[in-house]
């Protein structure tokens, strides 16, 4: 045990805790995977996924020429998910374990991180439990993209800070930097917590100048090489900023997508108590804020990415959606877990955590209906389109229309056929220009349906899988019956249209 400012720290150079302590981050950690796991290829895939699912289930070579394109944001964990499917196969369920790994990862870390203030009484294991409780949490655990890996980097990276400021080695400080710059990589907007880095160094500073100095030092140095490390890689990104183009400027719904969105999901219960057990938790850390402290250190990690994506957005270009947000939520647990640490009676600390876990529940099982995620049916036009071609028999051929998909200006309807390929497997799409691995693109490129008229030759059955905005059944229907096909049958699912023509 060592003293530094003030605050009594348990520190370990090989682990960081006793062997008989880990049983907590474990047993935490093992919460937060099985909170995901529960109920997690229930909800149908949507868009974002879908993107991961087509840049990860193309050639590495087709992957490469995209992500010098488009997506250069994401190609670390796109071939991360290649790995995954080369060695598990694609499915709804292997597209978001890692998701639910990593949350559990981070619950994990993040009880490590709390001990390490440990004159804030039971902080780590108290902002385990709120981490795995979040709403935006139990969400990210569920969604096959990187959000929930963010968080991993977000926290690993501060403690490394926390641990290495304290211990001044140097290969403690390389490995900071080695992460840093893993971390950018994996999702560049990480940056913006060494930022805040940046903000707590100089907090340091301010308050103890002798100590802090030869820390901050360092600091900068390491972070000055991971940041030319880095900086290739940004510039790349930076280039390919146009494919932001769906993202609003600050406006009306921005307050609530900070407030309740961002950390708690769609629950403004959660929000309400969350934000005043956050407004607490800062207010007891500031009275303790000595040296490199608990709020020197959780608090700009809170607050600062916001604030900057903000402002970005407002004055620069927009950058700012609630879910980039994702990595702040172990520095939300921790302060809202500093609040609830300071009950003096255990079992209201207990009845706090309950209040918090009454609140989840709803949440938890929203976030696993079938069509939880931006209300995509996509599951369900696959069932059917699975279900019509059983009907029809094994010799019948299939040829399938693909128009839009409610909400995504580029993307067509054959996202569904991407994100659940065994009901698509032998159909003619019959306006497929080229196909999305061989465009160097995200999507694929189309052509008119009069052009691919020829391709229903040899059909048995066509059917139109479209969006409810952009309705194009009247023109297709009209077009398909200059060539002999009528309208016998059709469906909707929940902003998705199906139709079914056969042969006159």
């Amino acid at each position: 045990m060592t003293m530094l400012d003030g605050a009594r720290v348990a520190f370990h150079p090989t682990t960081g805790i006793h062997r008989h302590r880990a049983v907590a981050p474990v047993l935490i950690g093992l919460l937060g995977l099985t909170i995901s796991l529960i109920g997690i290829g229930t909800p149908s895939i949507w868009y974002d996924e879908a993107a991961t699912i087509i840049s990860s289930t193309r050639s590495w070579d087709q992957l490469w020429a995209m992500v010098g394109s488009v997506d250069a944001v994401h190609a670390v964990y796109y071939a991360v998910m290649h790995l995954v499917f080369d060695l598990f196969g694609y499915s709804p369920v292997a597209l978001r374990v890692p998701s639910a790994i990593a949350i559990g990862i981070a619950a994990a870390l993040t009880v490590v991180l709390g001990r390490l203030f440990e004159n804030v009484p039971r902080l780590g294991v108290i902002a385990g439990l709120v981490f795995c409780l979040l709403p935006r949490t139990t969400w990210a655990g569920t969604e096959g993209r990187s959000y929930a890996l963010t968080a991993v980097f977000a926290v690993l990276l501060t403690i490394l800070l926390v641990v290495a400021s304290r211990r001044s080695s140097r290969l403690l400080w390389a490995l900071y930097a080695l992460t840093v710059a893993v971390a950018c990589l994996v999702f560049i907007y990480l940056a913006l917590v060494v930022v805040a880095h940046a903000v707590t160094m100089a907090w340091w500073f301010a308050s103890s100048k002798s100590r802090a100095w030869p820390p901050a030092g360092r600091w900068l140095r390491w972070t000055a090489l991971a940041t030319a490390v880095v900086v290739p890689f940004a510039l790349a990104v930076i280039g390919q900023s146009g494919q932001l183009h769906w993202l609003d400027t600050p406006g009306a719904k921005t307050p609530r997508n900070v407030f309740e969105h961002q950390w708690f999901y769609s629950s403004p219960m959660f929000a309400v108590v969350g934000w005043a057990l956050l407004a607490v938790g800062a207010v007891l850390l500031l009275r303790r804020a000595r040296g490199l402290s608990a709020a020197s250190v959780l608090l700009p990690a809170l607050l600062l990415p916001t604030a900057l994506l903000l402002v970005t957005s407002a004055t620069i270009t927009p950058i700012y959606t609630p879910r980039y947000l994702t990595m702040c939520l172990p520095f939300v647990a921790l302060v809202i877990a500093a609040a609830i640490a300071r009950i003096p009676s255990r079992p209201l600390v207990l009845v706090a955590l309950l209040v918090l876990l009454a609140l989840a529940a709803p949440q938890i099982a929203l976030q696993r209906e079938p069509e939880a995620k931006e209300k995509t049916s996509w599951a369900a036009v696959a069932d059917l389109i699975a279900e019509q071609r059983a009907l029809d028999g094994p010799g019948a051929e299939t040829a399938i229309v693909y128009g839009g998909v409610q909400r995504h200006p580029i993307a067509s309807a054959r996202v569904i056929a991407y994100s659940y390929p065994d009901a698509f497997v032998g159909t003619t799409d019959v306006t497929l220009g080229t196909p999305a691995a061989e465009t160097g693109q995200l999507w694929e490129t189309r052509i008119p349906l009069e052009e691919g008229l020829t391709r229903l030759t040899t059909a048995d059955v066509v059917y139109l899988i479209t969006s409810v905005s952009r309705d194009v059944r009247p023109e297709t229907t009209a077009t398909l019956a200059t060539v002999g096909w009528h309208l016998v049958d059709s469906w909707n699912l929940s902003e998705v249209n199906v139709l079914r023509y056969e042969r006159d």
